[in-house]
C-alpha cells in the first residue's frame, strides 16, 4: 500500500517518550537528536513499528518516569520491546535501526561527557540483551540528526539541517 504525501501524519517523538504505531498513514519522527538516540523498531510481517527517543544510557537504578518511560536507553529499549510486541510484533523479525549520539556539545565537552558516544554503546549493549542487532545505524559526529520512520513501509530516514533526508 503506498500512502501519498498529503494522507500522512507525522507523530512527533519527543525526548523521553517513545511511539508504537500500526496506522499505514503514520511517519513517527524524532526532531533534533543531538546526543539523544532515536532507534526504530519494525515487524515486516505485521507492520507494527515503534521508534523511542532516548536522552541518557543508564537509569542506574532509578525507576523510569511513567510519563517518561525512554528516558534511559535500559528502560527505554525494554519498554519499546515491551510495547510492539503488545501490538502483535514478534522480536526475532524487528528490523532495528539507530541514529544520533553526536557530540554537539564541542571539542571540549566530548572528552568530559561522552553522553553521545554513551548512549550509542547502552543502545547496543541493551538490543543485545534482547537478541537484537541493528540494520542500520547512523551514529557520532558533532551534527544533530532528525530520524523518521514511516509505519506503511518500515523505511526509516535521516538527515541533518545541512542535508537531505537519506535511506537508513
Amino acid at each position: 500500500m503506498t500512502v501519498l504525501a498529503t494522507e500522512q501524519k507525522r507523530v512527533s517523538v519527543g525526548i523521553g517518550q517513545m511511539a508504537v504505531s500500526k496506522d499505514p498513514t503514520e511517519v513517527l519522527v524524532a526532531y533534533g537528536l543531538g546526543s539523544c538516540i532515536g532507534v526504530t523498531v519494525w515487524d515486516p510481517q505485521v507492520r507494527v513499528a515503534g521508534l523511542v527517543h532516548v536522552l541518557l544510557p543508564d537509569s542506574e537504578g532509578r525507576r523510569s518516569d511513567a510519563r517518561e518511560p525512554a528516558r534511559f536507553a535500559d528502560t527505554g529499549i525494554d519498554a519499546l520491546i515491551e510495547r510492539v510486541v503488545a501490538a502483535g510484533a514478534v522480536p526475532r523479525r524487528l528490523v532495528v535501526k539507530v541514529a544520533g549520539g553526536a557530540a554537539v556539545l564541542g571539542p571540549a565537552n566530548t572528552e568530559k561527557f561522552k553522553i553521545g558516544e554513551r548512549n550509542a554503546e547502552a543502545i547496543h549493549r541493551r538490543l543485545k540483551r534482547h537478541g537484537l542487532c541493528p540494520a542500520a545505524t547512523e551514529s557520532g559526529g558533532v551534527k544533530g540528526r532528525t530520524l523518521e520512520m514511516h509505519v506503511a513501509t518500515g523505511k526509516t530516514f535521516v538527515r541533518t539541517a545541512a542535508s537531505p533526508a537519506s535511506e537508513l
